[in-house]
C-alpha cells in the first residue's frame, strides 16, 4: 500500500485521538470542547509543530457542507418537538430578522472601521450573522447546563433554523457584489419564500416518509438502519437544493419530524447519528484549524477584537431585544440568550465562499471570521454556564418527597429526584453519574411505569429515581444530580 495513503491515514487518527484526549482534560476547567479541535488542528498545521500543509478552501467548503447536514439533522432528531413548540414563533423571528438585524448592525460598524463599501461589509456581517449549531448543540450537551425548558428550547431551536438565512444572505450579497447589472430586490425575496417555504416542507414529508421507509422495511440485519438514515440525510439534503429549497433546512426539520415519531430502532440510530455528529464536528473543526495561517490572523486582532465587542455587546444584544421583547420575556433571559448566541464553524464555512469566489478582501474576511470564531467559543462558550447561574435561568432540580423507610440503625434512607426537562444528567447512563458505593438507584418512574435500572440504563427528561443512599453519602448525591438543598430531611 502506497506509504504516503498510510501516513495521511496515521495522521488524521493521531489528530482525532489528540482532540478526545484534549478534550477530556480541558472540558474540566471550562474549556469548550470544539475549541479544543481548532486548536490541535492550527497546532498540526502549516506554522505548527505538526507542519501539515492543508490549504484547500473548496475542500473544506464540501466536508463543511456535508458534516453541518449531519450535524443539524442529530439536532433535530434529538429534540424534543413538544418543548420548542411554545417557542416556535420567537424562534422563527431570531432566526430571520434577527439575523438581518445583526447582519446590518455589524454591517455598518465593519464599514465605518475598515473602510470598505457597504456590500462587502454587509457581506461580512451576514457570515458572522448566525449563531452555530454544532457549537451550541455541542456545549449544551457536554456542559449539561441545567437550563428552564424555554431557555434550551429557544437556543436549540435558534441555532438550528438560522443558518439557512445566514447562508441567503451571504449567497445573495455574492450575487450582487459579482454582477450587479443581474440582480433585482424583487427576485430575492421570491428567491427567499422559495428557499424556506420548500426546504420547510420537503424536510418535514420527507422525514416523515423516512420513518415509513423504516418501519416498513423491517430489514434483517439492524446495523442496516443507521445506513438506511444516512443515505436518507444525503437524498433530502440534495433533492431539496436540486429543487431549489434549502437543504440545511430541510434536514434539520426531516430530524423534528423523525423525532417525534414511532420507528423501529429508533433509540439506537439516535445514539449512532449522536456519535456521527461528534465525529463530523470533530472533522469539520479540525480541518478549521488547518486551514487558518496563525501568522495571518495577527494582524487582523485589532478589528477582530472590535468586531467581536460589537457583535457580542451591540448587535448581538440588540437584535435579540427587538425579537423577544413583544413574547414578554424578562431581561436576564433576553441576556442570556443575547449570550448563548454562540458562533462557530457555519461562518466559516461561509468564509470559505470568499475565497472560492475570490472575493475583494476575502483573505482578510476570512481571517477574521476565524477570529471572532476563535474568541466566541472561549469567551461565550467558556462562560455560559457562569452566565446561565448569574441570570437565573437554570432550572433548580431538588427531591421531591420523604419515602416511608426507616432502616434498623438509621444509617440509610430512600430520596427520590425528579429530572427536569433541561437537567445536567440527562442523557447520562447511571454508570457515567459516577455514584457512591453506598448509594444505589433502586427504581425509576417513567411515562406512568416504573422499572428496576441498569448501569447502562440513560436518564431521560421527567424521570423519577428513588435512590437508597447512606446518610453520609447524601451531600454527594446531591451534588451530583445538582440540586441546590433537599426540601426536607428523610428519615432514616
Amino acid at each position: 500500500m502506497d506509504k504516503h495513503f498510510l501516513q495521511v491515514m496515521l495522521a488524521v487518527g493521531f489528530l482525532l485521538l489528540i482532540s478526545v484526549f484534549a478534550s477530556k482534560t480541558t472540558s474540566r476547567f471550562g474549556v469548550p470542547i470544539l475549541l479544543i479541535f481548532i486548536v490541535v488542528g492550527m497546532v498540526s498545521g502549516e506554522e505548527g509543530p505538526g507542519g501539515m500543509l492543508f490549504n484547500d478552501a473548496h475542500l473544506t467548503h464540501i466536508m463543511g457542507t456535508i458534516a453541518l447536514s449531519f450535524i443539524l439533522f442529530s439536532g433535530g432528531l434529538s429534540t424534543d418537538l413538544k418543548l420548542i413548540s411554545p417557542v416556535w414563533k420567537e424562534g422563527v423571528l431570531l432566526a430571520t430578522f434577527g439575523v438581518l438585524i445583526s447582519t446590518a448592525i455589524i454591517g455598518c460598524l465593519i464599514h465605518h472601521v475598515m473602510g470598505w463599501g457597504f456590500l462587502h461589509s454587509a457581506l461580512l456581517g451576514a457570515a458572522i450573522s448566525s449563531t452555530d449549531a454544532a457549537a451550541v448543540f455541542g456545549i449544551l450537551k457536554t456542559r449539561k447546563l441545567g437550563l428552564k425548558p424555554r431557555m434550551q428550547a429557544l437556543l436549540e431551536l435558534e441555532s438550528g433554523s438560522n443558518d439557512p438565512m445566514a447562508v441567503f444572505l451571504t449567497l445573495s450579497l455574492i450575487q450582487v457584489i459579482l454582477a450587479p447589472a443581474q440582480f433585482s430586490w424583487l427576485e430575492v425575496l421570491y428567491s427567499f419564500f422559495v428557499q424556506m417555504s420548500l426546504g420547510g416542507l420537503a424536510g418535514w414529508f420527507l422525514g416523515l416518509g423516512l420513518v415509513k421507509l423504516i418501519n416498513w422495511l423491517d430489514l434483517e440485519f439492524e446495523g442496516l438502519y443507521p445506513v438506511l438514515t444516512i443515505a436518507g440525510v444525503i437524498c433530502i439534503y440534495s433533492m431539496t437544493e436540486y429543487f431549489g429549497g434549502n437543504g440545511f433546512l430541510s434536514v434539520y426539520v426531516a430530524g423534528l419530524a423523525m423525532g417525534s415519531q414511532k420507528y423501529f430502532s429508533k433509540h439506537s440510530l439516535g445514539v449512532f447519528h449522536d456519535g456521527l455528529a461528534w465525529l463530523m464536528q470533530v472533522g469539520m473543526f479540525l480541518s478549521m484549524g488547518l486551514l487558518v495561517v496563525p501568522s495571518e490572523v495577527l494582524p487582523v486582532f485589532g478589528p477582530g477584537i472590535l468586531f467581536t465587542l460589537g457583535l457580542v455587546f451591540f448587535a448581538r444584544p440588540i437584535s435579540v431585544a427587538l425579537c423577544l421583547v413583544p413574547f414578554k420575556y424578562s431581561l436576564r433571559e433576553i441576556w442570556f440568550v443575547s449570550w448563548g448566541g454562540l458562533r462557530g464553524a457555519v461562518p466559516i464555512i461561509l468564509a470559505t465562499y470568499f475565497l472560492a469566489k475570490d472575493i475583494p478582501y476575502a483573505r482578510v474576511m476570512f481571517n477574521i471570521v476565524f477570529f471572532i470564531v476563535v474568541f466566541s467559543m472561549a469567551f461565550q462558550g467558556g462562560s455560559l454556564g457562569l452566565m446561565s447561574r448569574w441570570m437565573k435561568v437554570q432550572e433548580s432540580l431538588k427531591a421531591s418527597r420523604k419515602l416511608p423507610f426507616k432502616s434498623r440503625h438509621g444509617q440509610s434512607e430512600f430520596i427520590e429526584f425528579f429530572i427536569g426537562s433541561s437537567s445536567k444528567v440527562i442523557g447520562q447512563s447511571i454508570f457515567q453519574l459516577h455514584l457512591p458505593k453506598d448509594v444505589l438507584v433502586v427504581l425509576i418512574l417513567r411515562q406512568g411505569k416504573e422499572f428496576i435500572p441498569r448501569g447502562s440504563t440513560e436518564i431521560e427528561p421527567f424521570d423519577r429515581l428513588v435512590c437508597l443512599s447512606a446518610k453520609t453519602s447524601i451531600p454527594a448525591v446531591e451534588a451530583i444530580f445538582g440540586s441546590e438543598h433537599f426540601l426536607e430531611r428523610r428519615i432514616g
